[in-house]
């Protein structure tokens, strides 16, 4: 757990050197051991070394020679050599998969298209799940990308963030319009609504984004109450941590979340255009990124994702890209 060092005051006001592109990017700067590296941003899939003439829509349409570029990516998933990216001004979920070379995206169901996709993940067994916030349901989609079927309920409202259970018995969908976090069996059972608006304990003012933990802990970004909820797999409150501020380790406008392998905690702030990262206490180990359009850099930076392998992959809106950090493997 100990991989980070607390950071002194000196360095929260410090920003990495943003040097030529050749240049190894890293946070934080020597003489601190670094942390984090950049390692590259994607806009169209030739970023990710997919070539043209690859590109393919799951309804078997195929547009050879035309590459695309992102226009909005939002929500971030991924699983083995797949990149899941929905994009909100395109209305399509694009999968970057590179063991086949290709890119794929969804559109909707067969009746009706997207209308404002929020976030995505996929199973084990390869079943992707869209939330649709405007639609106000839930698409799921088998693995190779026939449509399945929908999740919908009246009590949910506004999905935003999606995430299974250890066992992916179970879709936990974020509403932030209900202040809520529902619980449903993958056929779109209601199982059970946590929280309601409030600012105790338990309680939600706009939650946005969720991760969950190999125990079954929430991680929920509580955007409007500037902090972010520990809950357990019933919903139970545990711990919380933020608060509204413009010092770094507070909140200003806490939006994606992730854990990395040994449970720190990596929160985006849209408004701070960071990434910062804390213990699984919650304690403040660091930070990265600033404002800008260089590498490195963030305008809106929305939703974060972790590999197994501890890649980190951050919507960075309107720079119309998603950045891949890597973790380093510092002992100490």
């Amino acid at each position: 757990m100990k991989f980070f060092i607390l950071i002194s005051l000196c360095f929260i006001f410090i920003n990495p050197l943003y040097a030529k592109d050749n240049t190894k990017l890293v946070w934080p700067q020597a003489p601190d051991i670094p942390r984090i590296e950049y390692i590259s941003l994607i806009n169209q899939a030739k970023d990710l070394g997919i070539e043209k003439g690859f590109f393919a829509k799951f309804k078997d349409f195929i547009f050879g020679e035309d590459d695309f570029s992102l226009s909005a990516p939002f929500g971030m998933h991924v699983a083995g050599d797949k990149i899941y990216t929905t994009d909100i001004f395109a209305k399509k979920v694009y999968i970057f998969d590179q063991g086949n070379n290709e890119v794929i995206w969804l559109e909707g169901s067969k009746k009706e298209n997207f209308m404002y996709p929020v976030d995505v993940v996929s199973d084990k067994k390869g079943n992707i799940y869209v939330s649709d916030s405007v639609r106000a349901k839930v698409y799921v989609f088998k693995k190779n990308g026939d449509f399945s079927h929908i999740i919908k309920n009246k009590k949910i409202q506004r999905p935003v963030g999606l995430a299974l259970s250890p066992d992916e018995k179970k879709l936990y969908i974020v509403d932030t319009l209900s202040n809520q976090v529902h619980v449903t069996s993958l056929s779109g059972e209601l199982l059970s609504s946590i929280g309601k608006h409030g600012k105790q304990h338990g309680e939600f003012n706009k939650p946005t984004y969720i991760d969950i933990d190999k125990d079954g802990k929430l991680y929920i970004t509580d955007s409007m109450n500037h902090r972010v909820q520990i809950l357990d797999s019933t919903g139970k409150y545990i711990h919380s941590f933020g608060k509204l501020g413009e010092q770094i380790g507070n909140f200003a406008n806490p939006r994606g979340i992730a854990l990395d392998s040994d449970g720190n905690i990596y929160v985006s702030d849209t408004l701070f255009n960071v990434v910062q990262i804390f213990n699984p206490k919650g304690e403040l180990l660091m930070l990265f990124g600033r404002y800008g359009t260089n590498r490195g850099e963030f305008s809106l930076p929305i939703d974060i994702t972790i590999s197994k392998e501890d890649k980190i992959y951050v919507s960075d809106t309107n720079n119309k890209r998603f950045q891949i950090f890597k973790r380093l493997n510092i002992s100490d």
